[in-house]
């Protein structure tokens, strides 16, 4: 099994690997995302409110992703990681369909619970797999090209899904955005190999991995993790940087249409081409330059991965809030772009750092642990509140201003990733190396 690993490695595999978990996590995008353009149509046949608008959209979809996304996690780290991806794709793929055929508030907010239960799976499976594929030096480039996904599934979602929802309403779009995640789950079963754990970290090149232990409590994975400041600042700052970016993607549509007047499809055309093709290349490009920068260190430090999520996350700041509160349109929409180039920037540095960070028997439970953060907050509580602050707010461009109080998370998550590449700079954090404060093996 290690021997195929390491040639799985060295060949072209690993880069088959990428894409089908790439497009494995566009399937887990859409149907998160496709609620967000038939927001308006659903608010008219239901007449619902902002707050019950954010409910189905955000907080109830959280609070079952957060219930699960845990032991979700600790299951990731027990099992063969490629049948479980497989297994929770295909269900919440069938629960977004389900959406589809709910004839009221309470039916569309139980099925986008069951959705978000079965997706809280998602993101640990993938990105556990991913890096025991990639050996630290290159992780930043592949979870930056892992993130992809996220502008593969905002363009067919707002583009595509956008279109569907005018022309034929918004079951239907519901009902479509269900179909590629069951044609990936069987794509995934057959085609992933499932790598030996902690294969790409080995210390040096024709060296077997230390040996880890495959399974630890609780208490003790969360201990591993609170034992590395590092981790703790990048999982804060991930954490305030998904309440501004969910809540501005939840809403934007909504946001365009009301203060614009652009129509359904042309709000879904501009969001999806802006978030997904320049959300694309913001996030695959700072990926690889956070590693290429960290390989100019002579002691390979990636530590300069923190400080590009840190510099990035402050453009954001200042585009996101402009495009909210500048009242023409053109210019508005120029700063939409922009903030887009920007806003998803922080992936690939931020959590290509936290993979190094985190020794390989925690990956699974640490990105459980960071989307149980990112989903309560970031795709619950975070767009909850804006609907709620908008109907307080009320009067002209009250979502606006709902939405550029939320920003204002993008400058305090910079000040959490500079202070974790502050970290990872004193402890001479490797890329090809543990941390220094390295995990003993423990008995779970």
């Amino acid at each position: 099994m290690s021997g195929s690993t390491e040639a799985a490695k060295a060949s072209g595999y690993r880069w088959i690997v990428l894409l089908v978990l790439t497009l494995a996590h566009s399937c887990h995008i859409m149907d998160r995302m496709v609620v967000s353009i038939v927001m308006e149509p659903v608010r008219h046949e239901f007449d619902l409110t902002d707050t019950q608008l954010g409910l189905i959209s955000s907080l109830g979809y959280g609070l079952f992703y957060g219930a699960a996304v845990l032991p979700m996690g600790m299951l990731i780290d027990r099992t063969v990681r490629k049948n479980t991806l497989a297994i929770i794709l295909a269900l919440w793929s069938a629960m977004t369909a389900v959406c589809g055929l709910a004839t009221s508030w309470t039916m569309l907010l139980v099925s986008r619970c069951a959705v978000g239960l079965a997706e809280s799976g998602g993101s640990p499976a993938g990105l556990s797999l991913l890096s025991d594929y990639f050996p630290p030096r290159e992780r930043s480039t592949a979870v930056g090209l892992w993130y992809l996904s996220s502008a593969i599934g905002s363009i067919v979602t707002f583009i595509v899904g956008g279109m569907v929802a005018a022309a034929y309403g918004w079951r239907m779009a519901f009902l479509l955005a269900g179909v590629p995640g069951m044609i990936m789950a069987v794509v995934v079963f057959f085609v992933i190999r499932e790598p030996v754990r902690g294969a790409s970290d080995a210390p040096a090149a024709g060296t077997a991995p230390a040996p880890v232990p495959e399974k630890l409590s609780f208490a003790r994975s969360l201990a591993e993790i609170g034992a590395r400041p590092a981790a703790v600042h990048i999982l804060l700052g991930v954490l305030l940087t998904a309440a501004a970016i969910s809540s501005y993607s939840t809403w934007s549509i909504s946001f365009l249409v009301r203060q614009h007047s652009l129509t359904l499809s042309q709000a879904g055309l501009t969001v999806g081409l802006t978030s997904g093709l320049l959300g694309a290349l913001g996030g695959a490009f700072f990926g690889w330059l956070a590693d290429r920068s960290s390989r100019r260190d002579a002691r390979a430090n990636p530590w300069r991965s923190g400080m590009i999520a840190a510099s990035t996350s402050l453009i954001a700041t200042f585009l996101g809030i402009a495009s909210l509160l500048t009242p023409a349109t053109v210019p508005a929409l120029a700063l939409v772009a922009g903030y887009a180039l920007f806003f998803n920037s922080y992936n690939g540095p931020a959590n290509g750092l936290l993979l190094i960070v985190v020794p390989p028997q925690v990956r699974g439970f640490t990105i459980a642990l960071l989307q149980l953060g990112a989903t309560l907050l970031g795709f619950g509580v975070a767009p909850f509140v804006v609907g709620r602050l908008s109907d307080l707010i009320g009067g002209a461009n009250s979502l606006g201003w709902a939405l550029s109080i939320m920003l204002l998370c993008h400058p305090i998550a910079a000040m959490h990733f500079a202070l974790a590449a502050r970290h990872v700079k004193r402890s001479g954090t490797g890329s090809g190396n543990a941390p220094d404060e390295a995990v003993q093996p423990a008995a779970a």
